[in-house]
């Protein structure tokens, strides 16, 4: 039996309802923080999606696929660095700024079919 090389993915999928007057301060940290990211080994991909809410606070989800548990090892360890230079607390933050998250790693429920 081959190994699927999609099983040792993982999915790092970060949840946050923001409220409107806070946008610009998260945006602006998601985006520094990303940094940490660039180039990195097994950094497949990344994204953040904004979804526009009616109620004043848009939803906004990062999704970032790492190709092992040992790449996002090291993505932790990377972004606890980045903040630690940018001397930010984000539980600190969130608070701060009434940022609900959600944060999470996934893995693929079903192997990948081409």
């Amino acid at each position: 039996m081959t190994s699927n090389p999609y099983e040792s993915r993982i999915f790092r999928i970060d949840r946050f309802v923001v409220p409107a007057a806070s946008e610009e301060e998260f945006l602006r940290t998601v985006a520094e923080t990303n940094t940490a990211f660039d180039g990195m080994e097994g950094c497949l991909q990344r994204h953040v999606l904004k979804q526009q809410s009616a109620s004043g606070s848009n939803v906004y989800m990062t999704v970032v696929e790492w190709a092992s548990e040992a790449a996002i090892q090291k993505a932790r360890e990377a972004a606890a660095a980045k903040h630690a230079q940018m001397n930010l607390n984000p539980q600190e933050m969130f608070q701060r700024l009434e940022i609900e998250a959600e944060l999470g790693n996934f893995v693929p429920a079903f192997g990948h079919s081409a």
